[in-house]
């Protein structure tokens, strides 16, 4: 369960029926050093919804488009990038350093008619290790989605396979509602796995199947504590943004905002309602193990008292001491065993009618 790949395919194919809708998406021949600059990917959005898809050497020239919106995403630990970023005089010198600094505080507030933020996100191929989520910063205007990253991760990526498959975006505000939007869809998916796995978990539990449960355990709440304290401020910052969001966003923006904003909290709400979950199967599992061990040193404390008589009579007659009876009878063995044996039953006896077993 841990090693599952989140996959989200069915829901760009539920998205896509629902917003009925098509753009035409144009690839120019991939630039092979992109990559080498840091460039991830970028993207040119037209008023007619074409989708040109840029290189690296579009970079110089696609602010002088004169309508449509762009998405560009860097590798911020590539120098190209950083050194472009730094460069870019669309942006304020204080917004330039805001993208390349990768300190783990979140922030997401308006900056005049712009947005920034810096929040997390799950590493991209994520295996549920809750070290593996990363910051992910952006600026973003009416024209322009400047994004940055130091690991590939996992919300920007879909949002690329949205854009390429045809999903309606028409200007920013659509992309980082969106973002966010893949983003709450992804914490979703990774809800739907680890209930999963507590239900595998609980039966086994329940069936007295008592196995690795604890260490299964320890690592669901590790996880879905380490999620809360990233996606907890964000919820607090998108709901705070959400009641001043630049002029830009039109009544529809704002309207798929909020219930962007609404569905984060309830995948938190979700989240909360694990970790409690598997706070009470810990407790749970907790007594049962307890409870197989008093009964462990009940069934032992039986056996202890049924062979302390008979212990004791053995004891007694391996004194080596004058005058113990039996020495010069050849049945005195028999009849000390058979004395051994009646203390034995005896005793079961008194604890049976006792009703100590």
């Amino acid at each position: 369960m841990y090693g599952m790949t989140i996959l989200l395919n069915h829901v760009d194919c539920l998205l896509c029926s629902v917003m009925g809708m098509d753009s035409t998406l144009s690839q120019r021949p991939y630039d092979e050093d992109a990559r080498g600059h840091g460039l991830v990917y970028a993207f040119l959005i037209g008023p007619d919804r074409r989708v040109d898809e840029l290189s690296w050497s579009d970079l110089g020239t696609v602010f002088a488009q004169p309508e449509g919106c762009t998405w560009f995403h860097f590798d911020a630990a590539k120098r190209h990038a950083r050194e472009w970023i730094q460069g870019c005089e669309r942006l304020p010198l204080a917004l330039r350093e805001f993208l390349l600094d990768f300190n783990q505080r979140h922030r997401l507030e308006r900056v005049g008619e712009a947005v920034i933020g810096a929040i997390s996100d799950v590493q991209y191929r994520f295996d549920f290790d809750p070290d593996h989520i990363a910051t992910l910063r952006f600026y973003v205007d009416p024209r322009c989605l400047i994004s940055t990253r130091l690991q590939p991760l996992s919300a920007p990526d879909q949002l690329r396979r949205a854009i390429r498959e045809r999903w309606p975006f028409d200007s920013t505000a659509t992309l980082m509602t969106n973002l966010f939007r893949l983003q709450t869809e992804i914490l979703v998916n990774v809800n739907t796995c680890v209930s999963e796995e507590l239900g595998e978990v609980e039966d086994l539990i329940l069936a007295h199947r008592i196995e690795d449960q604890r260490g299964q355990l320890g690592k669901i709440r590790r996880l879905t504590a380490g999620l809360h304290r990233h996606f907890a401020p964000e919820h607090r910052a998108l709901h705070a943004l959400a009641q001043r969001l630049p002029t830009w966003f039109n009544d529809q923006d704002r309207a798929v905002f909020l219930d962007t904003v609404e569905e984060l909290g309830l995948a938190l709400h979700d989240l909360d309602a694990i970790q409690e979950r598997a706070k009470l199967l810990q407790e749970e599992l907790a007594a049962r193990v307890a409870e197989e061990i008093n009964h462990s040193l009940f069934r032992l404390s039986v056996v202890m008292t049924v062979f302390l008589p008979m212990t004791l009579i053995t004891g007694i007659f391996g004194m080596n001491v004058a005058g113990l009876p039996g020495l010069e009878d050849g049945s005195a063995f028999l009849w000390v065993t058979l004395i051994m044996v009646a203390a034995g039953l005896l005793t079961l006896v008194i604890l049976h009618w006792k009703r100590l077993f």
